[in-house]
């Protein structure tokens, strides 16, 4: 699912800009899409460009993985809710876990599927608010929902039930890696129009709409084509999600903070199964 990155990108001038024709029945100009909706109808497609070198990414990952004392002990087994295309699902089979990655976007499975190989990798199509889609896979000795995933669900209290579900698939001892982009802060004015990656042929800038709850997430991207410039849109809402709530539903579900830091805008945090709840 989406990790955004927020680059400091210059958005140089298009020429001849056309919208492009709505794709699924979503209407680009106009309705808020469902996560599924917007995944399928727009971003799937520009998702592994958007954050970057593939490989690169698996390599920040797997050290982050590494330096955190993970490896496979016990079962072996890894739990990737909202695994895209791999970008932690790699990097944890080539550490030597057997990983279940969980993700709704067909587009996106279909990627994993491609690069993952002969690793030991395994995609689950599904919603990752169903924990029956993996709980018969585990228990898992590490469970991941990076990038900005988490932030997707509809509302704290969904946030909240995940957390339960990762806490109650695990082994004794498991890590749970959980990063997402802390939203409490609004961003005024013409900062909320962010620009997030740009090449030759592919320009992609957000605008954000703040509400008490949530954060509407306005996407656009220009694709140079034979005819000239077209401009794809989609928006979809993000729960506004703060490093201390989250921390404290972590506890509150049982888990031990081992670490949590905050770089290049996300919140990263790593709690472990300590086998007691408040």
């Amino acid at each position: 699912m989406l990790t955004v990155y927020y680059n400091l990108l210059t958005i140089r001038t298009i020429p001849r800009i056309k919208a492009a024709e709505p794709k699924l029945g979503v209407e680009c100009a106009a309705a808020m899409s469902s996560v599924e909706e917007y995944y399928e109808s727009l971003l799937a497609r520009h998702y592994t460009w958007m954050r970057g070198d593939f490989d690169s990414r698996v390599r920040e990952n797997r050290a982050l993985f590494e330096e955190s004392g993970v490896s496979p002990r016990k079962s072996g087994k890894a739990l990737d809710l909202g695994c895209g295309s791999g970008f932690q699902s790699v990097a944890l089979a080539q550490m030597g876990f057997e990983v279940v990655g969980v993700d709704s976007s067909a587009a996106l499975l279909r990627e994993l599927r491609s690069r993952a190989k002969n690793l030991p990798i395994h995609p689950v199509s599904g919603d990752m608010r169903e924990a029956r889609l993996y709980a018969e896979h585990g228990p898992f000795e590490v469970a991941v929902c990076m990038g900005d995933t988490i932030t997707h669900l509809r509302s704290r209290e969904e946030v909240a039930a995940v957390i339960r579900a990762v806490y109650e698939s695990l082994e004794k001892g498991g890590h749970f890696f959980l990063q997402f982009r802390d939203l409490t802060h609004e961003l005024e004015g013409v900062d909320r129009a962010i620009p997030v990656r740009s090449d030759d042929d592919r320009i992609m800038a957000t605008f954000l709409e703040y509400e008490a709850e949530h954060v509407n997430v306005h996407d656009m991207i220009f694709v140079r084509e034979p005819s000239g410039w077209a401009m794809h849109k989609s928006a979809y809402k993000k729960v506004r999600l703060g490093a201390k709530d989250t921390l404290g539903l972590m506890e509150k579900a049982g888990f031990g903070i081992l670490d949590h830091s905050e770089r290049e805008g996300f919140s990263t945090i790593i709690g472990v199964k300590t086998g007691s709840r408040e």
